[in-house]
C-alpha cells in the first residue's frame, strides 16, 4: 500500500543551509518530496502551482523577510502550516510571526537541524488535527443550524420549561399557535395560557406525573387563551427530566394546535348523530305514515258517503284533513333532516330576493299584526333586497321555509320588540342572505347544539326541528349556514348558497285526465285497516278490487288470475314488496303475458336518485300517506296503456 510522500518546501537564500535542512529531514522522515526556493517571490510562485504539506521559511531572504512572505501567503489564502527559522532570536518577530499564523518559530542553534524533523512531524500532525477539528466543528455547527431551522419551521410549538411551567426556550411556532411574539415568549408561563376551565386538570396532571416520577405525558388535550383573545384546542406531548434526588428539573414538550381537527370531529359527530337518528326515525315515520294514511283515506270515504249535504261537517272534515296533512309534512321533515343531497325533485332557478320578500310576507302576522296587538314594535330593515341579481338552484318552498324559521327565531329572541336586519350580498361564487337581530344572543353551548334535531331553547313551545331541517335543506343544495353570535350582542345568521346562471328546465304540469276504465286491481297489504280502506275507495271508482293480507297469498292469487295492476306494500313479512314485484315480472315472462304494472307503496324514505327501481320490477313508487288523486291517475294511465295494447 503506497503512502503519499510528505511534500516540504524549504525557502532559504543560502544554498548550503537548504541542503543541510534537506539532509536532516530525509533521514528521520523516510518518504519525503522536498522542493527549494531561494526567494520569497519564488516561494509564492511555487505555492500557486503546487500544494505542500509544510513550508520552512528563513526569516532573512534576499528580496523580502519571512514576515512579508507570510503576509503575502495570507493575502492569497494559502492555508499551509509554516515553520520559521532564523539565525537571531527576536521576541517581537516571534510574536508577529505567530500572529500571522506561524506554527513554530525555530532559532538556528547548534542542534536545530537535529530537532528539525521532529518539529516538522509535530507541526504537520497538529495542523491535520486542527483541520479535522475545524471540519468537525463546522459540521456540528451546520447540523445545529439545520436542527434549529427544523425546529423553528415546525408547525407545532416545541418548548422547554421548568417545573413551574415557566418557558425556558421555544420555537417560532409560538407566534402562530399562542399568538404571542417570540421575544415575549421567555416571559410566558404555560399555566397562564391555559383556559380557566382546564387549569385544574392540567395542574393535577403535572402533580400526579411528578409524584409518580412519570417520564412522559402523551396526547393530553386542553384549551388555551391566545395573545389575541382567541380560544384554541391544543394537544401536548411532554417529557419530564428529573434530578438524581428525584426532583423534577425540566419539561420538554410539543404542543400542537388541534382546533381545526376538533371542529372537524364535531361536524363528523353531528353527521353521525343525524345518521343514527335518521335510521331510528325512518321506522317511526313509517308507522306514522300508516296512521296518517288511514285517517286521510277514511276522510275520503266519509266525504263520498256524506257528499255536500252538511256544510258544517264538511268544514270539520277539512280541518281534520289539514291537521293530518300537516302531520305528514312533519313526518317528511323527520325523514329529510339527515339526508344531505345536492339535488332534489322540484329544483328550479329562483330569484333569492323574491323568496326573502315572500318569507317576510309569510311572517308578517307575527312581527306586525300579532305584535302590534300586544303593544310590541319590530323594526324590519331591508338592505340590498330590491335588485334581482342573486339566482340559485333550489326548491323555492324549502328555502322559503328556512328563512321563515330564522325570522321566527329572531322574533322569539326579542319578545319585547327590537330590530331585525335582512341583507343580501355576493361572496365569491355564492349568494349570502344575512338575518340579524339585536336580541340576547347565544352562548357557545347553544351554538354547538343549534343544529341538533329536537334541541330547543323555547321549552314546550318549540319542536327543535326548525334549525336542523334548515341545516339539512341548505347543505343539500351545496350551501352552509354560519352563525355569528355572542351573549348580550345579538345574533346574525348567514345563509350561503351557490349562485347559478343557467336556466333550469322546469317540468311541465300536465292536465289530469282520469279514464273511466274499470280495472282489475290486486292489493297486497299486511295492515288490515289500510287494506279495507283501499278496497272501499277503489271500488267507489268502479274498479274490481281483490285483496291479500299476506304477500304469499298475494303471489298465489297472481299465479291463478289476471290483473290489470298490482298495488303492493313494501314492508311485509315473508316476501317484501321488492320480491313480489320481481316474481310478478318473472311470472309474466313465463306465461308470455305483457308485463303487469306494479306500484310499490311505502312509508319509508327511499333514495330515489340512486335507486333503479325499474330493474327491480317496480313501475312506480307511491309514498304514504297515499294521495288518492295521484293513485287514481296512476291506475288510469296504466289501464289506458293496457287497453291500447
Amino acid at each position: 500500500m503506497s503512502v503519499n510522500p510528505l511534500k516540504i518546501l524549504i525557502v532559504d537564500d543560502d544554498e548550503g543551509h537548504r541542503f543541510l535542512m534537506k539532509e536532516s529531514l530525509e533521514g528521520p522522515i523516510h518518504n519525503t518530496d522536498i522542493a527549494f526556493s531561494g526567494t520569497g517571490e519564488d516561494c509564492i510562485f511555487k505555492l500557486s502551482k503546487e500544494t505542500y504539506d509544510v513550508v520552512i521559511i528563513d526569516f532573512n531572504l534576499s528580496d523580502m523577510d519571512g514576515l512579508e512572505v507570510l503576509r503575502d501567503m495570507n493575502c492569497k489564502e494559502y492555508n499551509i502550516p509554516v515553520i520559521m527559522v532564523t539565525a537571531f532570536g527576536d521576541e517581537s518577530i516571534a510574536v508577529e510571526a505567530m500572529k500571522l499564523g506561524v506554527c513554530e518559530y525555530v532559532v538556528k542553534s547548534e542542534d536545530y537541524l537535529r530537532r528539525l524533523s521532529t518539529i516538522v512531524i509535530r507541526v504537520v500532525q497538529e495542523y491535520k488535527l486542527r483541520k479535522e477539528k475545524k471540519g468537525v466543528e463546522e459540521k456540528l455547527k451546520e447540523s445545529e443550524l439545520r436542527y434549529k431551522a427544523l425546529i423553528n419551521n415546525m408547525i407545532d410549538v416545541v418548548f422547554t420549561a421548568d417545573k413551574d411551567l415557566n418557558i425556558l426556550s421555544i420555537n417560532l411556532a409560538c407566534e402562530r399557535v399562542f399568538e404571542y411574539p417570540k421575544e415575549f415568549a421567555p416571559k410566558l408561563n404555560l399555566y397562564d395560557l391555559i383556559h380557566e376551565e382546564d387549569k385544574e386538570k392540567i395542574v393535577d396532571c403535572f402533580k400526579g406525573s411528578f409524584a409518580s416520577k412519570r417520564e412522559f405525558i402523551e396526547g393530553y388535550e386542553f384549551r388555551i387563551n391566545t395573545g389575541r383573545g382567541n380560544i384554541k384546542d391544543v394537544q401536548m406531548n411532554a417529557k419530564m427530566d428529573y434530578a438524581k434526588d428525584g426532583d423534577a428539573m425540566r419539561i420538554e414538550g410539543v404542543i400542537r394546535d388541534v382546533t381545526d381537527r376538533k371542529e372537524f370531529e364535531h361536524k363528523l359527530f353531528q353527521i353521525d348523530k343525524l345518521n343514527a337518528l335518521g335510521l331510528q326515525s325512518s321506522g317511526i315515520a313509517h308507522e306514522f305514515n300508516n296512521i296518517l294514511g288511514i285517517i286521510l283515506g277514511y276522510l275520503d270515504i266519509l266525504r263520498m258517503q256524506l257528499g255536500d249535504t252538511n256544510v258544517r261537517v264538511s268544514d270539520t272534515l277539512k280541518v281534520i284533513e289539514t291537521a293530518a296533512r300537516d302531520g305528514a309534512i312533519i313526518v317528511d321533515k323527520v325523514q329529510q333532516f339527515s339526508k344531505i343531497r345536492k339535488e332534489y325533485e322540484g329544483v328550479e332557478r329562483i330569484d333569492l330576493i323574491n323568496v326573502v320578500n315572500e318569507a317576510l310576507e309569510f311572517t308578517m302576522p307575527r312581527w306586525k299584526t300579532e305584535a302590534q296587538s300586544k303593544g310590541v314594535e319590530y323594526e324590519i330593515v331591508k338592505n340590498n333586497l330590491t335588485t334581482s341579481k342573486y339566482f340559485v338552484k333550489c326548491k323555492p318552498s324549502e328555502i322559503r321555509e328556512v328563512i321563515v324559521n330564522i325570522l321566527n327565531n329572531s322574533v322569539d329572541a326579542i319578545p319585547h320588540g327590537g330590530r331585525i336586519d335582512l341583507s343580501a350580498q355576493s361572496e365569491d361564487d355564492r349568494a349570502v342572505i344575512s338575518i340579524s337581530d339585536n336580541g340576547m344572543g347565544m352562548s357557545e353551548e347553544v351554538k354547538d347544539k343549534i343544529f341538533d334535531p329536537f334541541f330547543t331553547t323555547k321549552g314546550v313551545r318549540g319542536t327543535g326541528l326548525g334549525m336542523s331541517v334548515s341545516y339539512s335543506v341548505v347543505t343539500r343544495y351545496g350551501g352552509e349556514i354560519v352563525i355569528d353570535s355572542c351573549l348580550g350582542e345579538g345574533t346574525t345568521i348567514h345563509i350561503k348558497l351557490p349562485l347559478c346562471s343557467e336556466e333550469v328546465t322546469k317540468r311541465k304540469v300536465e292536465k289530469e285526465v282520469v279514464s273511466d276504465y274499470r280495472a282489475n286491481i290486486l292489493v297486497i297489504e299486511d295492515e288490515e285497516v289500510i287494506l279495507d280502506m283501499m278496497k272501499v275507495i277503489l271500488e267507489a271508482r268502479g274498479h274490481n278490487v281483490f285483496i291479500a293480507k299476506d304477500s304469499s297469498d298475494g303471489v298465489k292469487m297472481y299465479e291463478n288470475n289476471l290483473y290489470d295492476i298490482v298495488l303492493c306494500d313494501l314492508a311485509m313479512p315473508k316476501l317484501n314488496g321488492w320480491k313480489v314485484a320481481r316474481f310478478i315480472k318473472e311470472y309474466d315472462a313465463i306465461r308470455k303475458k305483457s308485463k303487469t304494472p306494479v306500484v310499490l307503496i311505502t312509508g319509508y324514505e327511499l333514495d330515489m336518485e340512486s335507486l333503479d327501481y325499474k330493474k327491480e320490477g317496480v313501475d312506480y313508487i307511491l309514498n304514504k300517506p297515499v294521495e288518492f288523486k295521484k293513485l287514481h291517475r296512476i291506475i288510469s294511465d296504466y289501464s289506458t296503456a293496457n287497453v291500447k295494447e
